[in-house]
């Protein structure tokens, strides 16, 4: 007997398994796409409003603005990428909802503090009122 014999005999034998397998997971991998489609779909329209992200893009750089002109000691570093990668969340969803293009920065890290600063700039361009300090300086 063969390798290939062997594993034809396997296959045999298992696929009564398998087939059950597959009968239970499939229902399940189906309501799994399902979900997750639809919960994609529900936070893409429960958008903030405009007016809401634009305040809240102020804030945070004019926070950062504060940060990078302060001289406390600590984790001023790490602070600063924090602000950096939430005013890029508000951004990328400003920018989606002025119709600017941008790029979904890569998980939690955000943009680069010089792509984050174009982006800001394009919004600003698309009628955004920012005000020009921190990023908006550079």
């Amino acid at each position: 007997m063969d390798l290939a014999r062997a594993a034809q005999i396997t296959l045999i034998m298992l696929s009564p398994t398998l087939a059950v397998g597959a009968a239970i997971y499939a229902s399940r991998l189906a309501r799994a796409v399902w979900e997750r489609t639809r919960r994609t779909d529900e936070l893409q329209s429960r958008s903030a409003p405009i007016e809401q992200l634009a305040t809240d893009l102020r804030r945070l750089l004019h926070q950062h603005d504060a940060l990078r002109a302060g001289t406390g000691p600590g984790l001023r570093h790490v602070r600063l990428r924090a602000l950096e990668a939430a005013i890029t969340d508000l951004a990328v969803q400003a920018a989606r909802a002025l119709g600017v293009p941008a790029t979904a920065p890569p998980g939690h890290a955000g943009l680069r503090p010089a792509e984050l600063s174009r982006l800001l700039h394009d919004l600003s361009d698309a009628g955004l009122m920012l005000p020009a300090v921190g990023l908006l300086a550079d």
